[in-house]
């Protein structure tokens, strides 16, 4: 049994479908511009809500920088500890990724620093798309392993995700009031007496 009785009605269903589809992408664009215009990434002026915005991130930078480096060596001592037993061969390939990451991530962390020291809103916006980057495939890559994580694992890798939005957001606000700082220059004009 058809639920249409002939052609006709076919065609005239085409017909509105097309029309749905075409009114309804300007629609949708309409939509998504409307929500890019009102939703706005907060501009903050304190890291922590108590330390100065740059100071705070320098502190975060060179104890990231730090724990990174904690990291990569106590990696490298499981992994030489390991090596002498053959049946652990297969954690090899999750440890050589996990230090190229922690390697990576000193490596930008210390261009952070850099930007920071020499306010360099160039290297800074480098920073923060890496750190967006890094958070989506370091997001991923612990759903690849969401089988082998204890619940405080989990517990971790979901603080850290937030962690790494809010220095998202940190950064971001430090580079807008980097570049607002410098555009407005003041001068003084002396009269010609």
């Amino acid at each position: 049994m058809d639920l249409f009785s002939s052609d006709s009605d076919l065609e005239i269903l085409a017909r509105l479908s097309d029309c749905d589809t075409h009114d309804s992408d300007g629609e949708q664009e309409r939509f998504v511009e409307k929500i890019c215009e009102s939703v706005e990434i907060p501009i903050l002026t304190r890291c922590c809500f108590c330390f100065p915005l740059r100071k705070g991130l320098m502190t975060y930078a060179y104890f990231n920088t730090i724990l990174s480096i904690l990291d990569v060596a106590m990696l490298s001592y499981i992994a030489s500890s390991r090596s002498t037993d053959l049946t652990d061969q297969s954690e090899y390939p999750r440890l050589i990724v996990d230090t190229s990451f922690l390697v990576l991530e000193i490596v930008m962390s210390v261009m952070f620093i850099a930007a920071l020291h020499m306010k360099h809103v160039l290297l800074m916006k480098v920073f923060l798309y890496f750190e967006i980057v890094f958070s989506i495939v370091s997001f991923i890559y612990s759903l690849v392993f969401l089988g082998e994580e204890t619940a405080s694992e989990l517990f971790l890798i979901l603080f850290l995700i937030t962690l790494q939005v809010y220095l998202v957001i940190l950064i971001w606000s430090s580079i807008v009031k980097m570049e607002r700082d410098d555009s407005v220059k003041y001068t003084r004009e002396r009269d010609n007496v």
